[in-house]
């Protein structure tokens, strides 16, 4: 499934490590909404978790 822009927005600032607090300030959006894209990401992805999103986007 494809992403929109916040959801590949949100992925970026994930994988340097920011937290949905970060994220949030970053984006000028809500805990609650980054909570949403989080989720969003984990269910296009096929994964449980954010350290499994990571681990996903990872390429050697």
């Amino acid at each position: 499934m494809e992403l929109t822009k916040r959801e590949t927005d949100v992925l970026q600032l994930l994988l340097i490590g920011k937290t949905n607090k970060q994220i949030a300030l970053d984006l000028s959006i809500s805990d609650y909404t980054v909570r949403d894209h989080v989720s969003s990401l984990l269910r296009k992805r096929g994964v449980r978790s954010r350290m499994e999103l990571m681990a996903n986007q990872v390429r050697f």
